[in-house]
């Protein structure tokens, strides 16, 4: 059904603004429409044209509101289709996201969102809203309608709440898939809930029981649906009698899988509140579900299942069950991982690669090892911070599943180190993909310039050693440390070179905040005797009082950060087997570095 008309006034637009949200239009089927300044006809004869197209837009629909918002898209050009449409654009948050409100945006791309959050669009959007969920007559049009027209507060709340609660019951018996059905009788639930309406609660419980169930009987596999509803029915003040039969049910029907296991006993641990004898035996119970998928797999998927065992059991108190897992998880040989290598080819002109060398070993070596101490012009191997940040912004438009996809850093060992726990992690992540993805490209070149600069100067060792004792923060054995490397490096013993320096860089560092007159020791708790503390504290310190954050970054992913190569602690736990020599070039770039800062320096 098309209509014949529309009539509405039009805010003028940007050219970019106009230009970014045709883009967005054309490539996921959008609003380009700016709801700013519009006046819509409210006449009966409009809005009746308007329930009835959508209304027949939402008949096809099955696999969400989405399905709605598609059916009307050949007719967004009429503003007032639009903004009906953008109603069933909304993707429904659930319980633990961090939304502002029940409806979030869809995408956010570029910088826009989209669509909107419902309190930011004009009240003539949501008088639209409300003239056709008046005349329309399908589940899902009104469900949606009178549930925003609810979210945004339209008084009176009430002859919102009980439509949206009628209309989405009855989306929940149609054919809709599982997920959405479920969905519909959640919400559902929360709507009754706040308007205190025990009567639509109670029928919302009794057929969220019912349909539980029956998704957990099913031999399709439904984990999905099913906990969805025993979740929400968990969460009541007063949980129905039958969910704990639920659950005991759950947990047999998805046994097979731990994840969906473990989500399941953490739910009867919430029922168990104030049982401690009971909160111990479940406690128990999930390490142990991690233990056993971590018996019946291998490689990677073995490690995966026994990290959750280890630290389940460490935080809950069982610490027989954490040093069992330990035990196992330690024995597991890098070989067993089954891990997969992947090597790229960047091809660069022989000649541009010996024009960058030669900025470095053309010259007197002392001035070729000051260039080499800067760097690339002024930046470290990684990048400068604020082009990394952009490259981070580029990598999650152009390749959004590596920006949503976990990567648990794994140690020399085999043994996972760091995963990223919450959002701000996974961003700090992403930054250290970029610079640690640059110093691998950048190792080999800054590998061969300071075989040049060895190769065509050949200093000698009281020559390097005078040198760096004229450095203001370098004491006389770490310039005899200094030089020893440089030489180990060009005769071809990089792996003792990098044993030999590495503690020296942490060395410097820790030197250089006591200069600042910084508190770098901490003395004897109680049996924990006292210390220094390490590389990565070092380097928030300093970059407290002054030191560059791009350079900051570069020696923690170096040195000390299990997000990068974290090269001081596996040298010093020997998990390099044979440590690659571009490696050892940053080392000693990075050390080089180090020898030119001191307090009050530029």
């Amino acid at each position: 059904m098309r209509l014949p008309h529309v009539s509405a006034a039009r805010a003028p637009e940007s050219e970019n603004s106009a230009t970014l949200d045709n883009l967005l239009s054309i490539i996921y089927g959008m609003s380009s429409t700016a709801f700013e300044s519009l006046q819509f006809d409210l006449s009966p004869e409009r809005i009746t044209a308007l329930a009835a197209m959508t209304d027949e837009a939402a008949a096809g629909a099955t696999a969400g509101w989405h399905e709605i918002s598609g059916a009307l898209q050949a007719d967004r050009e009429a503003a007032d289709v639009d903004a009906i449409a953008t109603a069933f654009d909304y993707r429904m948050s659930e319980a633990g996201e961090d939304a502002e409100s029940v409806f979030a945006s869809a995408w956010t791309i570029g910088g826009k969102t989209y669509p909107a959050p419902p309190s930011a669009l004009p009240t003539s959007v949501a008088d639209l809203w409300e003239k056709v969920s008046e005349r329309a007559s399908s589940s899902p049009v009104r469900a949606r309608l009178h549930d925003l027209l609810f979210t945004l507060r339209r008084q009176p709340r009430h002859i919102h709440a009980e439509p949206a609660c009628v209309a989405y019951q009855e989306l929940s018996k149609q054919d809709w898939i599982p997920l959405y059905r479920a969905l519909a009788l959640v919400r559902t639930l929360d709507i009754a809930r706040q308007m205190g309406r025990d009567d639509l609660a109670q029928s919302a419980v009794e057929q969220m029981i019912t349909d539980a169930r029956e998704y957990i009987k099913d031999a399709e596999w439904h984990p999905g649906v099913s906990m969805r509803l025993v979740d929400r029915l968990v969460a009541e003040k007063k949980p129905p009698d039958e969910v704990d039969d639920l659950l005991a049910a759950a947990r047999a029907r998805y046994a097979a899988d731990p994840h969906i296991e473990v989500e399941v006993a953490t739910l009867q641990r919430r029922r168990a509140k104030g049982d401690t004898a009971e909160l111990e035996r479940i406690d128990r119970e999930i390490a142990a579900i991690w233990l056993a998928a971590a018996e019946n797999s291998s490689g990677i998927q073995k490690v995966g299942h026994l990290t959750p065992a280890i630290e389940y059991a460490r935080n809950h108190g069982h610490n027989d069950m954490a040093d069992q897992a330990t035990r196992t998880l330690q024995s597991i040989e890098s070989d067993e991982l089954e891990m997969q290598s992947f090597r790229s080819t960047i091809d660069v002109p022989r000649e541009k690669i010996d024009q960058w060398i030669d900025r470095f070993a053309d010259h007197d070596w002392r001035t070729g090892l000051l260039h080499f101490s800067r760097g690339d012009g002024g930046h470290p191997p990684s990048g400068h911070i604020d082009n990394n940040r952009a490259q981070v912004d580029v990598l999650r438009q152009e390749a959004p599943l590596l920006s949503m996809t976990t990567r648990v850093m794994l140690g020399g060992d085999g043994l996972p180190r760091w995963q990223p726990q919450n959002d701000d992690d996974r961003e700090l992540q992403q930054l250290a993909f970029v610079e640690s993805f640059t110093m691998r490209v950048c190792a080999p070149l800054f590998d061969q310039a300071l075989l040049a600069i060895g190769a065509r100067h050949n200093p000698s060792r009281e020559e390097l050693e005078g040198l760096f004792a004229e450095r203001p923060a370098v004491t006389p054995d770490i310039a005899r440390v200094l030089a020893d490397s440089l030489l180990r490096f060009w005769s071809g013993d990089h792996e003792a070179c990098a044993y030999l320096l590495a503690p020296k860089i942490e060395t410097m560092l820790r030197n250089l905040a006591r200069g600042l007159d910084e508190a770098v020791y901490q003395t004897q708790r109680s049996n924990t005797p006292g210390k220094y503390v390490g590389v990565g504290v070092l380097l928030r310190i300093l970059g407290k009082r002054g030191l560059d954050e791009s350079w900051g970054r570069y020696l923690a992913m170096l040195l000390s950060s299990p997000m990068g190569f974290n090269i001081r602690n596996e040298l010093a736990h020997g998990f390099f087997e044979d440590i690659p020599r571009p490696l050892v070039a940053l080392l000693i770039q990075a050390a080089l570095y180090v020898t030119t800062l001191h307090p009050g320096a530029a």
